[in-house]
């Protein structure tokens, strides 16, 4: 029962978010933001989801074995709601023990966060429609979402003037990704 209300509170709230955002636009609170940090504390808070369906979480730094700093000039909090997002669904989307993998890309013009999970391939006919209000594909997928986690981490990246997408993985699975600007290093601003 406790669950179950928890579940349709996270529902109206999302619905009543997207709400807004489409109504009034999104307010961002800017401020120099590192992605990395971000990336693992979300990792974090959904080790249980992913122990419970029995997957395995990595997260990696791009070609480095060691970790780097992400910069950009974003909202944390929302942010974090587009990783928790993307994670969220690849999890609910892998078969047990297989692995999602959050891959954080360096670059001098972006910053790239890619999820990449092993579920069932993303249909290349369905992926114009992923980030729609309500879409929910069709897959064999073990848990149900309502269609609003994609569309809202597509509202929240829009309003951070940049891009979010997916991709089909020859491999089997799929990879969902989000870029930002490079923002320098707060400590190397004039």
């Amino acid at each position: 029962m406790i669950r179950s209300h928890t579940t349709t509170l996270h529902l109206v709230e999302t619905l009543l978010d997207v709400y807004r955002n489409d109504i009034e636009s999104l307010n961002l609170q800017l401020a120099p933001v590192d992605l990395v940090m971000i990336a693992e504390e979300v990792t974090a808070t959904l080790t249980e989801l992913a122990a419970s369906r029995r997957v395995h979480l990595a997260l990696s730094h791009g070609t480095s074995d060691f970790r780097r700093f992400l910069w950009v000039q974003g909202d944390a909090l929302q942010l974090q709601r587009v990783i928790a997002n993307l994670l969220t669904k690849a999890i609910n989307h892998s078969p047990r023990g297989s692995k999602v993998e959050v891959a954080l890309e360096p670059g001098s013009s972006y910053q790239t966060v890619k999820v990449f999970d092993r579920g069932a391939e993303a249909n290349s006919i369905e992926l114009p429609y992923l980030f729609d209000r309500f879409y929910q594909g069709q897959s064999n997928r073990q848990a149900k979402g309502s269609g609003l986690g994609l569309y809202l981490s597509r509202q929240i990246v829009e309003a951070h003037r940049d891009t979010i997408w997916a991709e089909k993985l020859t491999s089997g699975g799929a990879m969902f990704a989000f870029r930002l600007p490079t923002l320098p290093h707060p400590s190397l601003q004039p």
